[in-house]
């Protein structure tokens, strides 16, 4: 029975109540201390003499709760309700006295009180400096600001680039600040006839800023006395060219130059407003998020410079200098396997990309979402992976355009166009100047929606925002394809080849071709066509086009040695894409314009067998057997089966013939009847 009375004592005196709220206590004082000391640079060794403290307290406050309680008079001494319990340090002779004299040691409550308060005060006061976001600099939550090229007054060549690099990715973590993109200032240059320039400094920034609207730039700089380095970073209005705020750093030597770039970005955040419990929260030192050496540093810096400018070649090389100057470069290996998977060697890109993912957890937020959705899409095949990636990055960075982008991309490739439509614009809202995003929006009202009015307003938007962009005009062209103005369509896909002749495998030349075709300009179609052809011997497939615009030239002869000249490609599908339908259906539509017709019937026919839903494929193999009817019936259902790609039915060759046709213009009106 004693041990069940020594535990309804210790209910009686509280222990157990004051133990918890002990602990609980403890647990938040330890996580605000931590949160503290790392806020205001403390050593950590105190944060341990905090917890060390904290510790020994816990035995202390169990005893003295044992021996005291608090009264309306004030703190006593516990009444005794079982002399087996009496308190412990005092003998059985003081007892008696002590209860005669518990008057005399009762501690007034308004003492306690008072301690109560002190202490409320002291947490709210911690919590008040770690959270507050006072700032006299006139910037809102989620404004935009630009970050000028570093003033380089050293003469150090290695500070180039790679300062820049540093500074902008340590500050990029901010879920407070928006960062205009080195690539979006670069557009706004061009834009502003300024092409040329290269280094942004102070006088260019502020024009930027103006141009694109934002209130606030950065100019940040390094200086050299003796020895030591000095960081210096001013806060400018971009309207007055006022200085808002400046700070300054010392270095001791260039080792110490990535370590004060963190505090300098810290205080950066600070001065516009960000509490200190979200810079701790989003900041990874960037000797952990990039690497200890400034000439990897450097390396990584034109890796990114030459990305951008499409010279993949020498980004690549700049990639594998920084790894190879710091092999624990995680953003180098992330970035050197993102381009070799798109653009040299995917199995090399793999193991790039499998050894970034080891230490995954040393990139920024940014990073590390980005690259996780990368290789869940493109690794692992895992759309839905991809997805869960890039709606986490898009809670953190939810004006970051390029994440929309993705999820807009993930989401067409999985069937929901109106979600990735929706994704698209978001994307364009925050970066109007984002050219690969319109061909997103563009394409899905092109083929998945055929709605040529609103591909029509997005490629012309396309064309105001990117003048010289050649698929604005090419997308114009197709949408006039889609509604029957070929003249006009012509002119545009002119505009673009202009302005490029040779982007993305010819796509422009070849739909030129095909308008060119169907205004019976055979000549110019089939001129066209060798261009691409002597460009690219590769593109086999023109063959067949020339083939049949010399039949409809009346040169059979000409277009036997062509058609011929793609059998053999045709013929090498089937052989090594057994089962794929189209393979069939391809070579027996090729084997019926070289006037095989029962032989090209009947090995077309082995394509349906296996795939019966090839509708689309199979209605080019009828028409070209010349049964018109039962190619419209396939054509039929495959817009019963959800086909929209209005455009390229008007523009296919063997589906010429049935524009003749009374019965193919009421499919056409039935399907697409607000596209006249």
């Amino acid at each position: 029975m004693g041990l069940k009375n020594f535990f309804s004592e210790l209910k009686r005196r509280n222990v157990y109540r004051v133990a918890i709220s002990y602990g609980i206590t403890s647990w938040l004082l330890a996580q605000i201390a931590g949160l503290a000391t790392t806020a205001f640079e403390v050593p950590p060794w105190v944060l341990k003499i905090i917890i060390i403290a904290l510790i020994i307290g816990f035995p202390i406050v169990l005893i003295l709760s044992w021996i005291y309680d608090i009264s309306p008079q004030g703190i006593v001494k516990t009444k005794l309700k079982n002399k087996k319990f009496a308190h412990p340090f005092e003998s059985s002779s003081a007892k008696s006295e002590n209860d005669q004299k518990q008057q005399k040691h009762i501690i007034p409550l308004q003492y306690a009180k008072i301690g109560s308060v002190v202490i409320l005060l002291a947490v709210v006061s911690v919590i008040f400096i770690l959270f507050y976001r006072g700032t006299s600099i006139p910037f809102i939550e989620r404004d935009w600001i630009v970050i000028t090229d570093f003033e380089n007054h050293t003469e150090e060549t290695i500070f180039d680039k790679s300062l820049n690099t540093a500074f902008s990715l340590n500050i990029n973590q901010s879920r407070y600040i928006n960062v205009i993109t080195r690539k979006r200032m670069l557009e706004t240059l061009k834009r502003m006839k300024k092409e040329d320039r290269q280094y942004i400094d102070g006088e260019t920034g502020r024009e930027i800023a103006i141009r694109e609207g934002i209130k606030i730039y950065l100019v940040p700089g390094i200086s050299r006395v003796g020895n030591q380095y000095i960081l210096t970073v001013k806060i400018q209005e971009a309207k007055t060219d006022s200085i808002l705020s400046s700070e300054v750093l010392y270095a001791k030597n260039q080792d110490e130059i990535i370590e004060k770039l963190d505090e300098l970005t810290k205080k950066v955040r600070r001065n516009m407003g960000e509490s200190r419990y979200e810079i701790l929260e989003q900041s990874k030192p960037l000797l952990k998020a990039t690497t200890y050496s400034l000439e990897a540093l450097k390396q990584f810096s034109l890796g990114i410079e030459n990305h951008l400018n499409m010279d993949f070649e020498k980004a690549k090389k700049h990639y594998e200098n920084a790894i190879r100057i710091d092999t624990n470069f995680t953003s180098a290996k992330a970035s050197l396997g993102n381009l070799l998977f798109e653009r040299f060697d995917k199995e090399e890109g793999r193991k790039w990309l499998e050894q970034a993912i080891l230490s995954i957890d040393n990139l920024t937020d940014r990073e590390k979402y980005s690259i996780l959705a990368f290789y869940a899409v493109k690794i692992e095949n895992d759309l839905d992976k991809g997805i869960e990636f890039t709606e986490t990055l898009i809670d953190l960075y939810p004006d970051d355009p390029v994440p929309h982008n993705n999820l807009g991309w993930y989401f067409q490739n999985q069937g929901f166009n109106e979600r990735a439509v929706e994704e698209y614009k978001t994307a364009l809202r925050i970066d109007p100047y984002l050219m690969f995003t319109y061909s997103g929006v563009i394409w899905t009202y092109l083929t998945d929606f055929a709605q040529m009015d609103s591909a029509k307003t997005w490629s012309k938007r396309m064309i105001e925002y990117g003048p010289e962009n050649a698929w604005g005009y090419s997308y114009l062209g197709s949408v006039y394809v889609g509604i029957d103005s070929l003249e006009k369509a012509k002119n545009e896909f002119l505009k673009a080849r202009d302005l490029n002749s040779n982007f993305y495998s010819h796509f422009n030349q070849y739909r030129l071709a095909h308008v060119y075709r169907l205004q019976e300009k055979y000549d110019k179609a089939i001129k066209v066509l060798e261009e691409i052809l002597s460009k690219n011997p590769k593109e086999k497939s023109i063959n067949y086009d020339l083939g049949v615009n010399y039949n409809l030239l009346g040169d059979r002869k000409k277009a036997r040695s062509y058609f011929l000249e793609y059998k053999k490609i045709a013929k090498k599908m089937v052989d090594e894409y057994p089962d794929d339908p189209n393979s069939y259906i391809y070579y027996g539509t090729l084997l019926t314009n070289l006037g095989e017709k029962e032989a090209g019937w009947k090995i077309g026919k082995r394509g349906i067998e296996i795939d019966s839903t090839f509708h689309f494929s199979f209605a080019q193999l009828l028409a070209a057997q010349n049964k018109k009817n039962e190619a419209i019936d396939q054509l039929e259902k495959a817009f019963e089966n959800g086909y929209r790609d209005l455009v390229w039915v008007k523009l296919h060759p063997d589906l010429q013939i049935l524009q003749e046709e009374a019965k193919f213009q009421e499919l056409i009106d039935k399907y697409f009847p607000n596209n006249k």
